[in-house]
């Protein structure tokens, strides 16, 4: 089985043994298991990948079950204060680099990101596979939305000033293609910005198999900082800041959900502490301590197209100066 730059060399269902996509390692041990999906991770690079991975066609009807339009509304609207805040923090952090043009969102889900970027005077374009998010977007926010894979759309050369893929990069199978034809559509100097759930993360070194974002086999790869900014400086890109980060809702629910499990006992236990709001307000005191070691549960990483190919080298994962947000 040949999945981009993953070739699978054996039965999959009964062993794992690949070339790692990021660093062609083929050593892996266990990392975590989920119903019949292993975490399995690479030796050389930290990488985490789903094993048995999925087909093509089985990732396609995963997308259309698990993104279903009136969830991500009522998503939305449940948390509109938490991510109206949460984008305007990640354009306040673009603009740092690329003050306005043309941004393309991929992944773009019912268009509220979009939303926010045009308001912030980018020229907005978005892509989302699922049409019936992506229509939503398209009558609901009049935002330009193609329902289609990237590299059918056949942008020109050099359209986009920013190219930004939040919680999409984990959901592809061919990295490597995936990111040289956006580095195709990027200007010179335009920028890259990607956010993945961090297998380095607290959140996951406390949860362990049941963390809540390993997600297989929705999420096929579980990337760490190093392992990401490796993986974009060997395609082309010039790594400028790592962050990581995670709501602290979301850790302390993840962490309650894997510690005190789905008993009775433990949902009673989950909302007594939930009401007491000791644990979100120690959370929120301490988790940029960890955010600074580079062990928040997401990853973001901003990268610009360089000038020229880049090569994989020792120093990869030190490349991006890594901040708190």
């Amino acid at each position: 089985m040949n999945v981009g730059n993953l070739i699978v060399t054996k039965n999959y269902k009964q062993d794992f043994s690949i070339k790692c996509p990021v660093c062609t390692t083929e050593s892996f041990s266990a990392w975590g298991r989920v119903d019949i999906y292993n975490i399995e991770r690479c030796q050389g690079c930290g990488l985490g990948i789903t094993s048995p991975f999925p087909e093509q066609k089985q990732l396609v009807a995963i997308n259309q079950e698990t993104y279903l339009l009136e969830q991500r509304i009522t998503t939305y609207r449940s948390r509109y204060e938490y991510f109206k805040k949460r984008y305007q923090r990640q354009l306040h952090d673009i603009k740092s680099f690329k003050p306005s043009g043309k941004l393309l969102d991929i992944g773009c889900n019912i268009g509220v990101f979009l939303s926010e970027a045009r308001a912030a005077s980018f020229e907005t374009t978005g892509i989302e596979l699922n049409r019936e998010c992506a229509e939503y977007a398209q009558s609901h926010f009049n935002l330009s939305v193609h329902s289609d894979y990237l590299d059918n759309i056949a942008f020109e050369a050099d359209s986009f000033d920013v190219v930004t893929m939040y919680d999409v990069l984990e959901h592809i199978p061919d990295l490597h293609s995936m990111l040289a034809e956006i580095r195709r559509v990027l200007k010179p100097g335009g920028l890259l910005v990607v956010q993945s759930p961090n297998l380095d993360s607290l959140m996951a070194d406390l949860s362990k198999s049941a963390w809540g974002w390993l997600s297989p086999p929705d999420h096929l790869y579980h990337f760490t900082p190093g392992a990401l900014s490796s993986l974009l400086v060997q395609t082309g890109y010039d790594v400028q800041l790592v962050k990581t980060w995670e709501p602290a809702d979301d850790f302390c629910a993840d962490v309650m959900q894997a510690k005190l499990g789905n008993s009775l006992l433990a949902r009673i236990t989950r909302k007594l502490i939930r009401l007491s709001g000791l644990a979100l307000a120690l959370v929120t005191v301490v988790q940029k301590n960890w955010w600074t070691r580079q062990k928040g549960a997401l990853v973001e990483v901003y990268a610009v197209k360089a000038t020229i190919s880049c090569t994989l080298s020792s120093s990869t994962t030190d490349k991006g100066r890594s901040n708190d947000l």
